[in-house]
């Protein structure tokens, strides 16, 4: 990754002025510059953000094909378009990382097999260079984002937590098709790069997948975090334990986020939503507190599943809406966490008020 520089002399006047409008120029994540894939190192880019929009292995509800789209046009709301200093946690990743759009992994429509190969390339060839965030797609995808990442890293034994409503860890997924949305997780544990003991899930709940299947998941030392154990527990320990079982004897960890965790009251631009989700502060909590304790260097993340036809003040993608939004975030969250875990640090440096937050003591009057 490069040498620690200011996101002013990476990225020069874009970096604090809006140069244009919003609405105006191409929409590439945060407007940030688009290179081709074969020319990241050549750029020294750290981090490489691609699309994946298929959406054929989608069992319920289509349109995460056009995710990527609507999750970039989210991201252009803001501005101006690169500075993006955390209020909360102090740092702003432009300051650390060189960042690129690299485009979208070529789809064949009609053949899921063939795109999810498209995607594998895609991938391996941004991880051989740079660090990958992908935006999907259907969650399928992260089967072929983990594969290309692991194989073009020689990884030989990977952590995965992910945050998700289902296990997805069905052997031919829900229709009978094994390379569907609701496999993937037995396709990477079959390929033997992930062992069960390193595998948390976040969030499930509901009706799917069957008991049989969460029966082999335990045999498999898998473990998971119902919504509701998630509502009822310290976040920080379920942080802890999924980077602890993430890390044991890994080379390194794969983060994937599925927005159908989220209760589709703030997330409803989904496939599959199901009452009793987390909500989007538990969710970016999570997700920032995971990625500090990870090393940067040896890390992926997707976000998934988000379909615009569905979503909230979204019905064109032309700026996106409420779902796309929070994908934005969670990757912007990412990579400020990456900072933090670059510079070997739990926050950066927030800018508090001169008092102390909360109720202060009355100042009492002077004696005569």
């Amino acid at each position: 990754m490069s040498d620690e520089k200011s996101g002013e002399e990476m990225y020069g006047d874009k970096y604090k002025e809006s140069n244009e409008p919003i609405f105006s120029g191409i929409p590439t994540f945060l407007k940030l510059p688009e290179v081709d894939r074969d020319q990241l190192s050549e750029e020294d880019v750290d981090i490489g953000i691609i699309g994946a929009p298929l959406d054929t292995a989608t069992t319920i509800r289509p349109g995460t094909r056009y995710g990527p789209r609507a999750v970039r046009a989210a991201s252009t709301v803001p501005s101006p378009p690169y500075e993006h200093f955390n209020i909360e946690t102090g740092v702003d990743p432009f300051d650390t990382f060189q960042v690129a759009d690299t485009g979208d992994a070529a789809v064949s429509p009609g053949d899921t097999r063939q795109s999810q190969l498209n995607i594998e390339d895609a991938v391996a060839e941004v991880s051989e260079q740079a660090t990958p965030i992908v935006i999907g797609g259907d969650h399928s995808i992260s089967y072929p984002d983990i594969k290309g990442w692991a194989e073009a890293n020689g990884y030989e034994d990977i952590g995965l937590i992910h945050f998700d409503c289902h296990a997805d860890t069905g052997d031919e997924g829900l229709t009978g098709f094994e390379y569907d949305h609701g496999a993937w997780v037995k396709r990477v544990y079959d390929e033997g790069i992930m062992g069960g003991e390193n595998y948390t899930l976040i969030g499930p709940r509901g009706f799917w997948p069957g008991p049989d299947t969460y029966e082999e998941m335990r045999e498999a030392d898998m473990k998971w975090y119902t919504s509701m154990e998630v509502a009822g527990m310290d976040l920080d320990d379920i942080v802890a334990d999924a980077v602890q079982r993430a890390t044991d004897g890994t080379d390194a960890v794969w983060v994937s986020f599925d927005v159908d965790v989220m209760e589709p009251a703030y997330a409803p631009g989904t496939g599959e939503p199901e009452p009793g989700g987390l909500v989007p502060r538990e969710a970016i909590y999570m997700v920032r507190e995971v990625v500090k304790a990870l090393d940067p260097e040896n890390f992926g993340f997707d976000v998934v599943e988000v379909s615009p036809a569905y979503d909230t003040s979204d019905s064109n993608s032309y700026n996106g809406g409420v779902t796309s939004g929070l994908a934005n975030r969670l990757i912007i969250e990412v990579m400020g966490s990456m900072a933090l875990a670059k510079k070997g640090l739990k926050e950066g440096s927030p800018i508090k008020p001169k008092e102390p937050l909360g109720p202060t003591e009355p100042v009492q009057p002077a004696d005569d």
